[in-house]
């Protein structure tokens, strides 16, 4: 599986990106505030990589960022 950005949130003239990173066994969660690494958990699945993701992205649309592609 290659590299993938998995959704992009948007508020003001901000931005957050999920992309999903494989790293061995295991796929890398890596969250991008305006670009830059924020923070990169793994998971042990790609399942579990985009629950974690989607939880976050609830989260943050709770605090008003809005979907962008």
């Amino acid at each position: 599986m290659a590299d993938q950005r998995i959704w992009r949130l948007r508020k003001l003239h901000q931005s957050v990106d999920a992309e999903l990173h494989p790293i061995g066994n295991e796929i890398e969660v890596r969250f991008l505030f305006n670009g830059e690494l924020s923070y990169a958990p793994r998971c042990a699945t790609r399942e579990l990589a985009l629950e974690m993701a989607a939880s976050k992205r609830a989260e943050l649309e709770r605090e008003g960022w809005n979907f962008h592609w």
